[in-house]
């Protein structure tokens, strides 16, 4: 949750480390006022809530300087992250549900090449496979995702 955050406020503060400040003020009060989060599965909501103001708390002690964005530029830029986040995190959510649906070896294959970073070469040698099978998996594997995603996308949009 740290480093989205982060790149949630460097994305309102626009300087690296004034957000890893306004992320730590964010972090203090999220630790004093847990307490009073009634939804736990409203966390990261309420968590991009509070680094919003925090933000906002900083720019406006930073007012002398010439570069500050106004405050209804810094509210679009703050929804615009947020809505990115949110279709990020969705995106990911049907990206882990079709490798699910994938069999295993593909799975693994998957993992290697793109977690990993393993080549085809290495691949084969760890899975006992040909370089050509192991790209025949892959594609055939990216092919499946693919599908499965859009499916999963479709069947959400209805």
């Amino acid at each position: 949750m740290q480093p989205k955050l982060l790149g949630y406020i460097i994305s309102l503060v626009a300087d690296v480390t004034d957000a890893k400040d306004v992320l730590q003020e964010t972090n203090s009060v999220i630790a004093a006022k847990i307490g009073e989060l009634q939804q736990a599965e409203r966390f990261a909501t309420w968590a991009y809530r509070i680094a919003y103001f925090q933000s906002l708390a900083f720019l406006k002690r930073c007012r002398r300087d010439r570069h500050v964005f106004g405050d209804e530029l810094l509210a679009d830029m703050a929804a615009l992250s947020e809505s990115l986040n949110e279709e990020t995190e969705q995106a990911w959510s049907r990206l882990e549900r079709c490798l699910a649906r994938l069999p295993d070896r593909s799975r693994l294959v998957v993992s290697d090449y793109y977690y990993t970073g393993l080549s085809l070469d290495e691949i084969g040698r760890n899975r006992s496979m040909q370089a050509n099978h192991v790209a025949q998996v892959l594609y055939r594997s990216r092919q499946a995702l693919h599908a499965c995603i859009t499916q999963l996308e479709e069947t959400e949009n209805e």
